[in-house]
């Protein structure tokens, strides 16, 4: 009888460490988009690049998105877009912030479904979102940038196509 119930407990220790040990980023969509990421598409329907770099930060409680977007204008001029997310992804919900080089910041509500991420950004208040980051067949990662219109539609404004970025790159 002591012999089982010393299994069970230290079954139970087991259990309530591996519970503990499971940090979001071993979860598989959050594992494989970390690194970084370049391709091309359009923005605001200008032919852009997106260069995009998933790291683990803040003791790996955080997983940060360094985004920045080159579009090529009408008239040649190139326009910068830039932006930071702060992901926290736990086993109940996923939550972040945005912040970028208009000067604004939004909240995240994200969500994963399959091989991909999707984020819910802004307010009623402010302007609402949606960026979904696809992993694709032969290691592509395609993102969808789209706003929501006054009648709860979505329209949108960008669209790439990346691929993940080795050192020899």
């Amino acid at each position: 009888m002591r012999n089982q119930t010393t299994t069970h407990i230290l079954g139970l220790l087991l259990l309530l460490v591996a519970a503990g040990s499971a940090y979001p980023q071993n979860d598989s969509i959050f594992k494989r988009l970390a690194g970084s990421w370049k391709g091309e598409g359009k923005a605001l329907g200008m032919p852009a690049t997106m260069q995009m770099s998933w790291d683990w930060v803040l003791g790996e409680k955080f997983l940060r998105l360094s985004l920045k977007n080159e579009m090529k204008a009408p008239d040649g001029q190139v326009r910068l877009f830039e932006g930071h997310a702060y992901y926290q992804p736990s086993e109940a919900k996923c939550e972040g912030t945005w912040f970028d080089s208009r000067g604004v910041s939004f909240p995240i509500k994200c969500s994963v479904e399959g091989q991909s991420l999707t984020a819910i950004w802004g307010s009623p208040e402010t302007e609402q979102g949606k960026s979904v980051y696809a992993l694709q067949a032969g290691g592509k990662l395609e993102v969808v940038d789209s706003v929501m219109q006054k009648d709860g539609t979505w329209r949108e404004f960008g669209r790439f196509v990346t691929s993940r970025v080795t050192n020899n790159q």
